[in-house]
Parts: C-alpha cells; structure tokens; sequence
C-alpha cells in the first residue's frame, strides 16, 4: 500500500501557482538591451478645507536613456529655464504656484527605472500575494488571461495599531507568455490617531509593453484622495513613455 501511496504522491500534477509563473517570466527579463525613450508627466493637485485650498498642474518633458550599467535620465534646457523663472517669481511672490517645479519633482530616479524596467517592481508588489481569482478575458480585444491577487499588506509595526487596510488588490492582464499587458492596484487605507481620522484611497494603472527584454510603462496614471481633520485633496499623475 505504501508504495501504490508513493507512486501516486510522484506522479499526480503539482497544484498550479500561478503567481509564481508571473514571477518567473518577470525574472527572464534581463533589461540589458539599450533603450532611449521621452518620458512626459502631467503632475495635478486639488486640495481644500480648514488648512488650505490650492490647485496646480504641471507638465515636464525628460529623455531618458537605459542599458546594462544603468539609467540616465536628460532635462533639457527649456525645462531648466522653466524652472528657474518659476523659482525665481515664487521668491518674489510666495504666493504664485510653481507647477513645473511640483511636476519635476515626480521625475525621480525610481519613477524613471520604473519607466523602461518595469519588471523588478511588479515582482516585489506580487512577493506574498495570495491568488483572489484566475480567469480569461481581453485587452484591446485581444484574449488575456486575468489575475486578481490580493497584495501583502507592509505596514510599519509602530504603525499597525493606528492603519487600517481595507483594500490592497492589484489585477493583472497577462499574454500567452505570462508577461503583464497591463495591471491596475488598489489601495484604500483609514488612519485614527486619537480623535483625528484620514481616509485615503489611490488608484494606479500601467499600460505595459514587451521592447527586447524589457517590461517598459508606454502608460502609468496614478490617482489619490484624501479626506479628513476637515482637508480633503486629490492627486493626478500621468506619464507616458514614447520609446525611440
């Protein structure tokens, strides 16, 4: 009897895991081909209430540049020279708003490594996913393959008692090779220190695209709210990566 339990144990199929199918075709991708790309981000913030009301929106336009030692990323001199008129009218008036400068500051060195090497940062989202649901659907009419996972919670422990995640789900449309075409995350948290609660919810979402063995974002869109202690804001970042 042991040995009809042992050959069967050896040769029944091992439980699928799709997560880690994900992760394994994310791995294959080395990301050491060169790539050069223009990277534009439209930065926007709507705020109100007790504390401030402020609107802005921002555009600025990079080049970037990636290969096997790296990413450099150029800011050309127009947008230097958009800068510095804007710092220098905000020294003079501290009132004015200094849109470009609020954009550029999205322009950093992880967004940008994101940008044309998307691939590490889907895989760490996805480590200690669990699988909410595994289905077949479309993507711009074409046939994918759905994931739905329910992200791992990473809250600092002096945090825990004062966070509360109601939602961490991130969705995935994959080819037939595995390789994300797109994926969506969401995230709502509530916050109560004492008698004080915030609420905030965000939304991102990023259009992917295969160029030689890169994962790269031709789209990402990220939006937030916030709410409470009488504030309440919104947050918009657009960027789109055109790959030369």
């Amino acid at each position: 009897m042991r040995r009809v339990l042992s050959i069967l144990v050896f040769t029944l199929p091992l439980a699928a895991d799709p997560i880690g199918e994900v992760r394994a075709a994310l791995d294959r991708l080395g990301a050491r081909e060169p790539v050069r790309a223009t990277y534009e981000l439209q930065h926007s913030v709507a705020s109100e209430g007790r504390f401030d009301n402020d609107k802005s929106n921002g555009k600025v336009t990079v080049e970037l540049e990636g290969d096997a030692n790296g990413v450099r990323f150029v800011f050309p001199r127009h947008l230097l020279d958009t800068l510095g008129r804007e710092q220098l009218a905000r020294a003079r008036n501290p009132e004015l708003d200094t849109p470009t400068v609020s954009a550029i500051r999205e322009v950093d060195p992880v967004s940008t490594a994101e940008a044309i090497d998307f691939a590490p940062s889907l895989a760490r989202l996805l480590d200690g996913a669990k699988l909410v649901s595994d289905t077949t659907s479309t993507w711009q009419g074409k046939p994918a393959r759905v994931l739905v996972v329910r992200v791992s919670d990473r809250i600092d422990k002096d945090d825990a008692s004062r966070v509360k995640v109601l939602e961490n789900k991130l969705t995935l449309w994959l080819g037939a090779d595995l390789v994300p075409l797109a994926a969506e995350h969401f995230g709502h948290v509530k916050v109560s220190v004492f008698l004080l609660k915030m609420e905030s919810r965000e939304k991102k979402s990023w259009h992917l695209a295969r160029v030689a063995d890169r994962l790269v974002c031709a789209r990402f869109e990220r939006t937030q709210s916030n709410s409470g202690m009488g504030q309440k804001g919104n947050e918009t970042v657009v960027a789109t990566l055109r790959v030369h």
